[in-house]
C-alpha cells in the first residue's frame, strides 16, 4: 500500500510495513513509549530509520573500503547501491590518491631541504 506524507515540508511516498513481533517486544516498546509520552508508531518509525541509516553508512564505508583496495569495481558498486554514489566513492578514491601523492612530493622537498 502506497500514500503520501509530508516530512519537514516535503511531500514524500511512502509505503505501509506489517510486521510481526514478540508481545514482550511490543511490552517493552510500550514501556519506553509511555515513558517518553510519544506516539509507538512514530517512535518506531523514527528507530527504524535511525538504525537504517546507521547501517547503511556502516556498509558503504565497508563497501568503500574494498572499492579503495581494489577488491571491488565501481561497476559492481553500480549495480549494488547506484551510480551516483558509485561516482562518489570514486571521486572520494581519486582526491585521496591525489592527496597522498602531494604529500609524498612535499615530503620528498623537505627531506631535501633537510640535506642541503
Amino acid at each position: 500500500m502506497l500514500s503520501y506524507a509530508i516530512h519537514q515540508g516535503n511531500t514524500m511516498e511512502t509505503e505501509q510495513l506489517n510486521l510481526r513481533v514478540s508481545q514482550d517486544l511490543v511490552h517493552d516498546i510500550d514501556i519506553v513509549t509511555g515513558l517518553l509520552k510519544v506516539n509507538r508508531s512514530e517512535w518506531i518509525k523514527t528507530k527504524l530509520a535511525e538504525e537504517a541509516q546507521k547501517e547503511k553508512n556502516r556498509l558503504l564505508m565497508e563497501l568503500s573500503t574494498l572499492y579503495a583496495k581494489g577488491m571491488i569495481t565501481k561497476d559492481s558498486i553500480e549495480k549494488l547501491v547506484g551510480k551516483e554514489i558509485a561516482e562518489e566513492m570514486e571521486f572520494i578514491k581519486e582526491a585521496a590518491i591525489e592527496s597522498v601523492r602531494r604529500g609524498r612530493n612535499l615530503g620528498r622537498k623537505l627531506r631535501g631541504k633537510l640535506k642541503a
